[in-house]
This record gives structure tokens, sequence and C-alpha cells, in this order.
């Protein structure tokens, strides 16, 4: 795997991570209106995370 491999592979590491949370605080608040902030982050994190894991699968395609 090369330093971007890596880099990439970190990065969604974190985005789990972050979305992990994000879903933890949208569980735990009473608000509608945070609720529905932290639903469109949550979002916003379930798509970075498929972009992500989408440049990882062509990245190794093209590496074989």
């Amino acid at each position: 795997m090369s330093i971007s491999g890596c880099a990439m592979q970190i990065r969604l590491n974190n985005l789990k991570m972050a979305l992990k949370c994000i879903t933890e605080l949208q569980n735990a608040t009473n608000s509608p209106s945070v609720w529905a902030q932290l639903d469109e982050e949550r979002i916003d994190l379930i798509e970075k995370i498929e972009d992500i894991k989408c440049q990882i699968t062509k990245k190794d395609s093209q590496e074989t």
C-alpha cells in the first residue's frame, strides 16, 4: 500500500469514528433542531465515507 493509500485509510477511519460520535450524540439529544443538525452532519459523513471507500477500491484495482 502506498503512502497515499495509508493516508486514505487513516482518513476513512477518522470519518468512521466521527460518524460514531455524531450518531451517539444524536441518540442522546432531546432537541429536534439539534437532532436535525446532527442528522445532516451524519448524512454528510456517510457520503464522505462512501467516496473514500470508492477511491480506495479504485486505487487498489489500478495497483494490481
